[in-house]
């Protein structure tokens, strides 16, 4: 399938069979020149849970969308922050944006603040800022009273 360059067919088969060599097959793949094989090589390092592997091949390809759900998928603080911190280093503001929708669980709220502060990325941080603050609400509402805050929506 390489030497035929078909890409979709490697990774229906990487999909549906595990008896091989993931990571020699990865490896194999980060080096090749057509960019969907070393997106298959990336995809192969996330089902091997070798998380900075595959973020670090998306990120030299520029496929960001792939390194963020990477990330989130981890369920690491420390994977989701990184990669938080190397789009502010890159002065990437919609991608600093994606990671605190996609990866808001795993992600400290004193870091995400710290970092929008120091970088002039509270324009990007806001909603973040009040969706965590909603959720802490109705954490400290429901272990006190026993429901959210949300309003009634009966208003006869």
């Amino acid at each position: 399938m390489i030497e035929e360059e078909d890409y979709n067919t490697l990774r229906d088969s990487i999909d549906s069979f595990d008896n091989f060599n993931n990571i020699a097959l990865a490896q194999q793949l980060e080096k090749h020149a057509l960019l969907e094989f070393r997106r298959l090589a990336a995809h192969l390092y996330k089902k091997n849970t070798k998380w900075d592997d595959s973020i670090t091949l998306s990120k030299q390809d520029k496929l960001f969308k792939d390194a963020i759900v990477t990330a989130s998928s981890s369920n690491s603080v420390e994977v989701a922050e990184d990669l938080l911190t190397y789009f502010v280093d890159i002065g990437n503001k919609e991608c600093f944006a994606a990671v605190l929708y996609v990866c808001f669980d795993l992600l400290r709220a004193d870091v995400v603040e710290e970092l929008s502060w120091r970088h002039g990325l509270n324009d990007f941080y806001m909603p973040y800022k009040i969706q965590n603050q909603r959720t802490l609400v109705n954490k400290v509402c429901r272990g006190f009273l026993g429901r959210t805050m949300e309003p009634d929506n009966d208003h006869s």
